[in-house]
């Protein structure tokens, strides 16, 4: 990678708690090579297995204490250290929290990793926070006329290469991760996951499924989309988040999934065209530990829908759904900004960056269902340009290539002065 930054003030980067795969070791080194000093602090063993336990030329402290201790060993570090950037990935993780609020009270440059808003090939990168907290959003406070105004640089072009990898790859660093949690758990006793479900047992339902996937479902789904789309008949999509996403928990009004399921079958029984049909789709990563299948068939006894005109499918390609879609309920997920790419009609339940007037539909749910329109294409534009041109990082997480396309535009974005 170019050292383009090497002539940069030296910097002192804080690194916590990043992906569960090697990317911030990879960054660290990066950091490091262009002669800025980075200290990483292991929460948990997967935090030290991902990152410096097998170089020992890096810098890293493992942490073992309660979330209680924290603040003090922040303050102690940033002052120790001359901490000038802290570098996180995901802002409402509970050890993250009294660092964002020391890093904002003593003016230090904040770096927010979390995934891309706009799928594949894309991760986010944000100096104030991300989803319902980032930059662009406080900014814009959803006024279309913002991204207008600031989204229509005609010199801008947006430029992205494939990255490569799948769902595998992202699995197995996911389970190595948590397994390395699991076996050095003496060694952070305090330690406590952000996810309300054990990881453990969320992978042993993933790798149960995936055979399945292989083998049977993703063919079964397929061919009930392509059958739906050579019938013709209208028909609406619901793809289902994960339960444990933070978006799920802390941008929407929902308590769960099986809620929003509810409800969205309810306004469909009453006030969806009776010729339409709902497809429910299974969130690729979802653990298996909520059977879906038999709430939809309860729900549809109790709203006395016709189980011909609801579909649920386990797996399947999201763009041909989209293709003829005649509109997309959810809460907050990134199928949102897919669907709003295809030009299909788009309600969020919750919040979400692309709940705007004129992206997405501002009424009720029961009016989406006959009275919806596709987005605003210029304004889509502009919306797109503004998050991805400060906002979103070119490369992923999890395979090889990714990682170093990822780290490479993420030094570059770190390290300049002007700070978006």
């Amino acid at each position: 990678m170019p050292n383009s930054t090497s002539n940069s003030k030296q910097r002192s980067f804080l690194l916590l708690q990043g992906v569960a795969s090697p990317f911030f070791n990879e960054l660290e080194k990066e950091l490091l090579k262009n002669n800025h000093q980075c200290l990483k602090i292991n929460f948990c063993g997967g935090d030290l297995f991902s990152g410096a336990f097998f170089n020992k030329s890096h810098n890293y402290e493992n942490y073992s204490g309660n979330l209680e201790a924290l603040p003090s060993f922040y303050h102690n570090i940033i002052n120790e250290r001359y901490i000038t950037d802290i570098a996180l990935f995901g802002d409402t993780r509970p050890i993250h929290l009294a660092a964002i609020e020391l890093a904002k009270a003593r003016n230090i440059r904040i770096h927010v990793f979390e995934e891309g808003y706009f799928r594949p090939n894309w991760v986010t990168l944000d100096n104030v926070g991300v989803n319902a907290y980032s930059s662009i959003y406080k900014k814009s406070e959803g006024n279309a006329a913002w991204f207008l105004q600031n989204g229509t640089d005609s010199s801008w072009c947006e430029q992205s290469e494939s990255t490569g990898g799948g769902l595998l790859i992202r699995a197995w660093h996911d389970i190595r991760y948590h397994l390395a949690s699991f076996f050095f758990k003496r060694k952070f006793p305090q330690y406590k996951t952000h996810r309300p479900d054990s990881p453990l047992a969320e992978y042993w339902g993933f790798v149960r499924r995936i055979p399945l996937l292989s083998f049977y479902y993703n063919g079964q789904s397929n061919k009930i989309i392509n059958a739906l789309l050579l019938s013709d008949s209208p028909y609406y999509l619901l793809p289902l988040q994960l339960e444990a996403d933070s978006q799920m928990r802390l941008h929407s009004p929902f308590k769960s999934l099986a809620q929003v399921i509810d409800t969205t079958l309810k306004s469909f029984a009453e006030f969806a065209p009776k010729n339409s049909k709902l497809v429910i789709k299974l969130h690729p990563l979802d653990p298996w530990f909520i059977d879906y299948k038999e709430i939809i068939t309860n729900l549809l006894s109790k709203y006395n829908i016709n189980k011909d005109r609801v579909y649920y499918l386990e797996a399947g390609d999201l763009n041909k759904l989209l293709s003829q879609c005649q509109g997309t309920v959810l809460v907050n997920s990134t199928v949102g900004t897919s669907a709003l790419s295809a030009n299909c009609p788009v309600i969020a339940l919750g919040s979400a960056i692309y709940n705007i007037e004129g992206l997405t539909f501002q009424g009720s749910l029961d009016d989406f269902w006959q009275n919806n329109s596709p987005p605003d294409k210029a304004l889509f534009a502009a919306f797109r340009q503004c998050y991805i041109k400060h906002t979103q990082i070119n490369g992923s997480f999890y395979n090889q290539q990714g990682i170093a396309m990822a780290v490479s535009a993420s030094v570059e974005k770190l390290l300049r002065t002007d700070v978006e």
